[in-house]
């Protein structure tokens, strides 16, 4: 992986590995292995998944931000598993929006 901190790395993989597609109706911590679920019940699409998990990543990102002047949003963003969607232009030229994600802090 790319320089992240021993701690951006370990929530990276945390994001990374969770199943978000019902993350709007469950709650049920880092356990949640739809595999074994047996209640079932309503997905999101894998965009709107997406979509849930880059959110996560800004905020969990923005706290480390705060805490690490060196943080990379761009490494943590990949690392954490943010679809090429949310990483790249249509040419393939790194997007801005994952940066743009986070607010300024005053230093």
């Amino acid at each position: 992986m790319k320089n992240l901190s021993t701690i951006a790395q370990r929530l990276a993989d945390e994001i990374r590995t969770q199943d978000w597609s019902d993350a709007h109706s469950r709650a049920d911590g880092a356990r949640h292995d739809r595999s074994l679920d047996r209640k079932g019940g309503e997905q999101l699409s894998p965009d709107e998944s997406a979509l849930v998990r880059m959110n996560v990543i800004w905020v969990v990102g923005q706290a480390l931000a705060e805490d690490d002047p060196n943080f990379n949003v761009r490494a943590f963003a990949e690392a954490a598993g943010a679809t090429d969607k949310w990483l790249y232009n249509k040419d393939g030229r790194p997007n801005r929006g994952i940066e743009a994600g986070l607010r300024a802090t005053a230093e």
